[in-house]
């Protein structure tokens, strides 16, 4: 990053903090600082720090990419969290790799108002990751209802990117007599267990697409997508990976609600130092459930997920490193393992 000495080690300490402490809160992180210095001024420290340094995301997009994304096309997703501090609205666009059950952060942009992303704003992140991974192949970019509308779908089919999204039911599409206009669920006569896909692409938001549905509960979850429609819902069902990614970056991980920042880009800085974090307890959980695999409750769920487990390890091994000195070193080693050299 060519930072000097000084900023990689208040990065390093906030990564270990971060593992440490669950919380992004810098008063907690503050105390996890070492030497003598007085927590208010490891505080200052923090705050200098936020302020002053320059992430570039396209190294760190390119190191998270080189610990997680798999051999072959990427499955993405793009969705968006949001919470309120006080007045102030915090709204992060995310774009991540589905890797194992877990998305992976890899961009985001912090959106200056409340509610949902435009068009302007989704295209604006996709050509940053174009740029960062110009020849990378995509077998699928994943979206829940929020990411409608025309100008956002021509963006997709006429950029060649393979999509698949859910639409609202009210969604208005052509009978197959090209003569009516139908409520998107009326398209599907489907018994609940039922997935069924339409092989005759259809005109949605002037767009030519494929359809395809599935009912679960008294209303049918219908996607559309610009290729392979017979596995369409399958795709669209691993848009989970990215909630579970929110899960672990909030309530069940890190806490990144307890923030109290209120400048966006220093926001998005925090963000990049989560992920460093996040991106070694998920590789610890990995390497933890390959030694010792987590056991499976009687559901068919993992008692504990991947990054908690990895979490957890870190967290323990920080709070007595004076005697687990050895598994930290091991820990750290599995942080700067990529993937390219585990696969050797």
């Amino acid at each position: 990053m060519k930072w000097n000495k000084c900023r990689l080690n208040v990065l390093a300490f906030l990564v270990l903090g971060l593992l440490e402490k669950q919380t992004v809160n810098f008063t907690s992180l503050a105390t996890t600082f070492p030497g003598r210095s007085q927590t208010l001024s490891c505080y200052r420290r923090i705050q200098r720090f936020f302020l002053e340094v320059v992430f570039d995301e396209s190294i760190m997009a390119t190191l998270i990419a080189s610990l997680f994304a798999p051999e072959g096309r990427w499955q993405l997703s793009m969705d968006r969290t949001n919470w309120m501090f006080g007045i102030f609205k915090i709204n992060i666009l995310f774009l991540a790799i589905n890797y194992k059950g877990m998305s992976i952060p890899i961009l985001w942009t912090l959106l200056p108002k409340k509610g949902c992303s435009n068009t302007t704003e989704r295209v604006e992140l996709l050509k940053r990751f174009r740029k960062i991974f110009p020849e990378q192949a995509i077998q699928r970019l994943l979206m829940d209802r929020e990411f409608k509308g025309k100008q956002w779908l021509k963006y997709l089919v006429h950029g060649n990117w393979p999509f698949c999204i859910r639409v609202p039911n009210n969604t208005l599409v052509p009978n197959k007599h090209q003569n009516r206009l139908l409520p998107v669920t009326r398209i599907f006569s489907l018994s609940t267990g039922e997935t069924m896909a339409i092989r005759q692409p259809r005109k949605v938001w002037g767009q030519m697409v494929y359809l395809a549905a599935s009912k679960k509960g008294s209303d049918p979850m219908v996607v559309i997508c610009n290729a392979e429609p017979w596995r369409a819902i399958s795709d669209y069902l691993q848009r989970w990976q990215i909630e579970t990614m929110f899960q672990a970056m909030k309530g069940r991980g890190f806490n990144l609600e307890d923030t109290h920042l209120k400048d966006r880009d220093k926001i998005s800085k925090l963000l990049c130092t989560l992920a460093l974090a996040f991106c070694w307890a998920y590789k610890t959980g990995e390497w933890i459930n390959e030694t010792t695999p987590i056991k499976v409750k009687s559901h068919g769920r993992k008692a504990q997920s991947i990054f908690r487990a990895g979490l957890d390890y870190l967290a323990r091994i920080l709070n007595h490193v004076d005697t687990w000195l050895e598994e930290l070193f091991g820990a750290v080693a599995l942080l700067f393992e990529t993937r390219w050299e585990r696969a050797s």
